[in-house]
């Protein structure tokens, strides 16, 4: 019975995700992690911290090892298992719920969706939306019930302006998203 873990942080799914795509060895997957290209450039992961992530999720039947003695020294390959593959579609598909995650867990999430489907990333960037305008207006609603020019409506003030700035980012990226399909369409 595998250990029960509330929540993986965005450099496990990163793993999961790699993992997901074709099986691979952790010098692999420290390469793609590593170097500041591509999922490296949003969710870098040290090189020792790769074969803990591969521990913890292999503790937790998310990826299952198999040692490949074809060369030499023998090295292991990993693969997400179908527990594994059903986590990381459920959390793929959940837009990110704090404006703070948005530039870490976010982006590994539209890594993913825009190598597996491009409607996929379409829609995560659209329920993205959805989900910053609900928090900017529970930050508004908030900004009414306290006194102007306190710490607290400056604080508040301060998350409803990251809040939009975060949904004019999104709705860009909804329009590259859309732009790239084109081309790749015509």
């Amino acid at each position: 019975m595998p250990r029960i873990k509330t929540d993986l942080t965005a450099s496990e799914y990163a793993v999961l995700g790699l993992l997901r795509q074709r099986p691979t060895y952790g010098y692999e997957l420290k390469q793609q992690l590593t170097g500041g290209r591509g999922l490296a450039r949003v969710c870098p992961v040290e090189p020792a911290m790769v074969y803990a992530i591969l521990k913890s999720l292999s503790g937790l039947e998310l990826i299952d090892g198999e040692w490949d003695r074809s060369a030499y020294p023998p090295r292991a390959i990993y693969a997400a298992t179908a527990e594994g593959d059903a986590e990381f579609q459920r959390w793929l598909r959940r837009p990110v719920g704090r404006m703070r995650e948005v530039r870490l867990d976010f982006l590994v999430k539209l890594y993913f969706a825009l190598d597996e489907d491009p409607d996929l990333a379409s829609e995560l960037v659209t329920d993205q939306i959805a989900s910053c305008r609900s928090y900017e207006a529970d930050i508004e609603r908030e900004l009414g019930d306290v006194e102007p020019g306190s710490f607290d409506a400056i604080a508040l003030t301060s998350k409803a302006s990251a809040a939009r700035i975060t949904q004019d980012w999104l709705i860009q990226c909804q329009h590259d998203i859309e732009a790239r399909a084109a081309r790749a369409g015509s």
